[in-house]
């Protein structure tokens, strides 16, 4: 073995070691990440996180715009919370495709 062998085995080690640990401190804020995401993906709504009375925490979601008669006709609601972000992300798939449904009608032709 080369004398400088170890060195190498000892920077490559070391280089997965800080690799390893900033991969664990990104996911050691992995509700921010999905709050980030959510908000990212589905820029109508402005996403958070509250806490319930009694300790729970709900996703929550409140459009950025105000609502009309006829997009409350057509199904868009102005606020959606959901238990976890997978659900409110469904809900906000679902809730950004009437809007866009909306959009589309009252579009000029």
């Amino acid at each position: 073995m080369p004398d400088d062998e170890p060195d190498e085995l000892h920077q490559t080690a070391d280089q997965d070691l800080r690799r390893v640990v900033a991969q664990a401190e990104v996911l050691k804020d992995w509700p921010g990440r999905q709050l980030s995401v959510l908000n990212n993906t589905y820029p109508l709504w402005e996403v958070t996180r509250v806490k319930g009375p009694s300790g729970e925490v709900w996703w929550t979601a409140r459009l950025r715009r105000d609502l009309s008669p006829e997009m409350v006709a057509a199904g868009v609601m102005p606020y959606a919370e959901q238990s976890d972000a997978i659900a409110l992300a469904a809900t906000l798939a679902w809730q950004t495709y009437l809007v866009h449904q909306w959009q589309m009608r009252i579009a000029p032709r």
